[in-house]
C-alpha cells in the first residue's frame, strides 16, 4: 500500500489521516508513553501480516493498546488481579496478557491463546487508537531485534518506505517498553521489567486474594 513515508503532525487533521490509513489497512507509527509504537487494525488479517514482515523474524504475538480500561474487559478476561492492576497503572506503561474474549486474526495471536492489552497514557495515541474505533496494534516501531524507535526521525530511517505514515509526536518519554505481566489460573508473572517496577505491582495485587510469583 505504501509508497513513501508521510510524516504526519499530531493535529487532529493528521491524526485523522492515519486513522484512514489503518482503516484502509495502512500501517502507521505513532508516538506511546513508551517508545514508538507500530499500529495497524488487529482484526485485518492482511494488515497484520504487512506488519509482521516489516517487522520481520518475530515470534511474539502483536499487542493491542486500546482507548479505555472498559473496553478492554470487552475483548479480554478482567478477573480481580487484572482489574487492580488496570485501576492502579492504567492508562500506563503496563501490559496484561489474558485470555481474549474475542475472536482476533490468527496472524495477531500467532494461535497463541492469550493476547497482550494495554492502555497508554499518550494523548495522541489515545486520540489516534479512539479514531480507528478503539483498538490498534502497539507493537515497538523498529525492526526486530533492534532498539525501538524513540522519535519521528529514528522511525523514518529504521522502517523508511516500508510503513505508511508517522505522527510525528517529539522524542519518546522513554527509551524502554512497557511493563509485561501475564495473568493466569497459575498466577501472576513478570515477563518483561519496565516502568513499572515489580515491588509496584506486587504492592497492587496485595488487596487480593489471588496467588502471584514472580517471572
Amino acid at each position: 500500500m505504501c509508497a513513501a513515508l508521510q510524516t504526519l503532525s499530531t493535529r487532529p487533521r493528521d491524526i485523522g489521516k492515519a486513522a484512514a490509513l489503518v482503516k484502509r489497512g495502512g500501517i502507521v507509527a505513532y508516538p506511546t508513553d513508551t517508545v514508538y509504537g507500530l499500529g495497524c487494525d488487529p482484526h485485518n488479517p492482511q494488515a497484520l501480516k504487512r506488519a509482521m514482515a516489516v517487522k520481520g523474524r518475530r515470534k511474539k504475538s502483536f499487542p493491542i493498546l486500546v482507548s479505555s480500561p472498559r473496553l478492554a474487559d470487552r475483548i479480554v478476561v478482567m478477573d480481580r488481579r487484572a482489574k487492580a492492576l488496570a485501576s492502579k497503572f492504567w492508562p500506563g506503561p503496563l501490559t496484561l496478557v489474558l485470555k481474549p474474549r474475542v475472536g482476533f486474526p490468527n496472524s495477531l495471536t500467532l494461535r497463541r491463546k492469550t493476547i497482550a492489552v494495554r492502555c497508554p497514557k499518550n494523548r495522541i495515541a489515545l486520540k489516534l487508537i479512539r479514531r480507528c474505533g478503539g483498538l490498534l496494534t502497539g507493537t515497538s516501531a523498529n525492526l526486530t531485534g533492534q532498539p525501538p524507535c524513540t522519535s519521528a526521525k529514528m522511525v523514518r530511517r529504521c522502517l523508511a518506505d516500508r510503513i505508511d505514515a508517522v505522527l510525528d509526536g517529539g522524542p519518546s518519554p522513554g527509551r524502554t517498553g512497557s511493563t509485561i505481566v501475564r495473568i493466569d489460573s497459575r498466577g501472576v508473572t513478570i515477563l518483561r521489567k519496565g516502568p513499572i517496577r515489580n515491588e509496584r505491582v506486587t504492592r497492587a495485587l496485595s488487596t487480593t486474594s489471588s496467588p502471584h510469583r514472580r517471572g
